[in-house]
């Protein structure tokens, strides 16, 4: 772009219009030239024309115009750009505090979930002769309770051997009967011989028997 062509010709126009501008003021309400205060009319000024400006130059001036306008759009997207990413983009210092904040956050949770733990500990330390007693005791039905279930499977054992069959079971009701009549008989016997005096007969008889 030829910036030394655009800026001849703004300042020619800038020139017409200050000769355009002198022109208005030296006429009247009438459209007559006003007269000077030595009585002279003003010296004639040439308008010059709006027509003096090219095309090429007013192509030149309207790029010029868009570029301008382009580069402060360029310049505004940056400057919000620069706005958004600020926000997102904090200092050290806020990054910091913001650690710090989140440890004691961190640090205040973990106490709170440890002291039911302590409480416990502590409970268990704490325990008063009576508790202690009333645990042994405890402890100690519970352990004679274990013995007695370990010692129950013996009776099972005798009441096995019990179950005898109807044949072993009259044999020795058979052995008992004869038993107890042998006995009986060895009673009437003493008895025999303490209540009646035997004579020498009898006492040999008995012998033979």
């Amino acid at each position: 772009m030829d910036t030394k062509q655009i800026l001849t010709d703004l300042r020619i126009e800038r020139q017409r219009i200050d000769r355009a501008i002198v022109a208005l003021e030296g006429l009247d309400g009438t459209g007559t030239v006003r007269a000077t205060a030595s009585g002279a009319p003003p010296a004639p000024v040439k308008a010059r024309g709006r027509r003096r400006m090219s095309a090429a130059g007013r192509k030149r001036i309207s790029e010029m115009m868009k570029a301008r306008w382009a580069a402060r759009r360029k310049q505004v997207a940056k400057l919000a750009a620069k706005k958004t990413t600020g926000r997102r983009t904090m200092s050290l210092a806020a990054r910091k505090k913001i650690a710090e904040a989140q440890r004691k956050r961190w640090a205040a949770r973990r106490k709170q979930v440890a002291k039911p733990a302590t409480k416990k500990t502590r409970g268990r330390r704490t325990m008063s002769p009576a508790a202690r007693k009333r645990i042994s005791a405890m402890m100690k039905k519970r352990w004679a309770a274990r013995r007695k279930a370990a010692v129950k499977p013996a009776p099972k054992q005798t009441r096995g051997r019990r179950t005898m069959s109807a044949a072993a079971r009259k044999k020795i009701a058979e052995a008992q009967k004869k038993r107890w009549a042998v006995q009986k008989k060895a009673a009437k016997k003493i008895t025999a011989t303490m209540t009646t005096v035997e004579t020498p007969a009898e006492a040999a008889a008995a012998t033979a028997e």
